[in-house]
Protein backbone atom coordinates (compact mmCIF):
# COMPACT_ATOMS: atom_id res chain seq x y z
CA UNK A 1 0.00 0.00 0.00
CA UNK A 2 2.88 2.93 0.92
CA UNK A 3 4.61 1.33 -2.36
CA UNK A 4 1.47 2.54 -4.17
CA UNK A 5 1.18 5.76 -2.51
CA UNK A 6 4.53 6.56 -3.36
CA UNK A 7 4.70 5.81 -6.83
CA UNK A 8 1.71 8.20 -7.13
CA UNK A 9 2.85 10.61 -5.71
CA UNK A 10 6.17 10.39 -7.51
CA UNK A 11 4.20 10.29 -10.83
CA UNK A 12 2.16 13.71 -9.63
CA UNK A 13 5.19 15.36 -9.28
CA UNK A 14 6.40 14.45 -12.37
CA UNK A 15 3.19 15.41 -14.09
CA UNK A 16 3.55 18.92 -11.97
CA UNK A 17 6.94 19.26 -13.54
CA UNK A 18 5.98 18.60 -16.53
CA UNK A 19 3.57 21.05 -17.19
CA UNK A 20 5.45 23.76 -15.66
CA UNK A 21 8.31 23.24 -18.05
CA UNK A 22 6.01 24.33 -20.87
CA UNK A 23 5.82 27.62 -19.48
CA UNK A 24 7.95 30.16 -20.91
CA UNK A 25 9.76 33.41 -19.91
CA UNK A 26 8.85 36.39 -21.42
CA UNK A 27 10.59 39.77 -20.67
CA UNK A 28 9.10 43.15 -22.58
CA UNK A 29 8.17 46.78 -21.97
CA UNK A 30 4.83 47.15 -20.40
CA UNK A 31 2.57 49.20 -23.04
CA UNK A 32 -0.57 48.63 -21.37
CA UNK A 33 -2.45 47.86 -17.86
CA UNK A 34 -6.08 46.37 -18.41
CA UNK A 35 -7.72 45.92 -15.08
CA UNK A 36 -10.87 45.79 -16.53
CA UNK A 37 -10.30 43.13 -18.89
CA UNK A 38 -7.34 41.48 -16.63
CA UNK A 39 -4.89 41.74 -19.32
CA UNK A 40 -0.77 43.26 -19.49
CA UNK A 41 0.10 43.92 -22.87
CA UNK A 42 4.03 44.25 -23.09
CA UNK A 43 6.27 45.19 -26.05
CA UNK A 44 8.55 42.24 -26.90
CA UNK A 45 11.12 41.40 -29.79
CA UNK A 46 8.81 40.02 -31.67
CA UNK A 47 5.99 42.57 -31.43
CA UNK A 48 3.35 43.67 -28.88
CA UNK A 49 1.66 40.52 -27.02
CA UNK A 50 -1.67 40.56 -24.46
CA UNK A 51 -1.50 38.15 -21.60
CA UNK A 52 -4.36 37.06 -19.52
CA UNK A 53 -4.34 38.04 -15.75
CA UNK A 54 -6.37 35.65 -13.20
CA UNK A 55 -6.69 35.11 -9.54
CA UNK A 56 -3.70 32.88 -9.75
CA UNK A 57 -1.27 35.24 -11.31
CA UNK A 58 1.18 36.39 -9.06
CA UNK A 59 2.76 39.60 -8.94
CA UNK A 60 6.32 39.79 -7.21
CA UNK A 61 8.35 42.79 -6.55
CA UNK A 62 12.17 42.93 -6.90
CA UNK A 63 13.33 41.35 -3.54
CA UNK A 64 10.23 38.49 -4.21
CA UNK A 65 7.54 39.23 -2.36
CA UNK A 66 4.04 39.06 -3.54
CA UNK A 67 2.12 42.40 -4.29
CA UNK A 68 -1.37 42.26 -2.64
CA UNK A 69 -2.65 45.06 -4.98
CA UNK A 70 -2.00 42.99 -8.50
CA UNK A 71 -2.66 44.58 -11.73
CA UNK A 72 -3.04 47.91 -9.66
CA UNK A 73 0.26 48.09 -7.78
CA UNK A 74 1.92 51.67 -8.74
CA UNK A 75 4.78 50.05 -10.01
CA UNK A 76 3.24 48.98 -13.02
CA UNK A 77 3.42 52.09 -15.10
CA UNK A 78 4.10 52.46 -19.23
CA UNK A 79 7.75 51.69 -19.87
CA UNK A 80 8.64 49.22 -17.46
CA UNK A 81 10.47 46.09 -18.13
CA UNK A 82 8.85 43.03 -16.60
CA UNK A 83 9.31 39.30 -16.67
CA UNK A 84 6.72 37.14 -17.15
CA UNK A 85 6.32 33.54 -16.88
CA UNK A 86 3.70 32.71 -19.48
CA UNK A 87 1.45 29.57 -19.21
CA UNK A 88 1.90 26.50 -21.74
CA UNK A 89 -1.46 28.11 -23.95
CA UNK A 90 1.01 31.21 -24.57
CA UNK A 91 -1.67 33.67 -23.28
CA UNK A 92 -2.08 33.26 -19.59
CA UNK A 93 0.72 35.16 -17.22
CA UNK A 94 1.49 32.45 -14.38
CA UNK A 95 3.97 35.18 -12.87
CA UNK A 96 4.78 38.57 -13.37
CA UNK A 97 8.31 40.09 -12.24
CA UNK A 98 8.10 44.18 -11.47
CA UNK A 99 10.89 45.61 -10.72
CA UNK A 100 11.67 48.58 -7.85
CA UNK A 101 10.49 52.28 -7.88
CA UNK A 102 13.56 54.16 -10.19
CA UNK A 103 14.43 57.53 -8.86
CA UNK A 104 13.28 60.38 -11.21
CA UNK A 105 16.60 62.20 -13.16
CA UNK A 106 17.36 65.74 -12.07
CA UNK A 107 16.59 67.72 -14.47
Amino acid sequence: MFRIALAGLFALGLLAGVGRAADKEVTGTLVKVDAKNSTLTVKTDDGEKTYDVNSETKFLGPKGGVSETGLKDPRLVKGVMLKIMVAGNNKTAHEAHIPGRTKDKEK
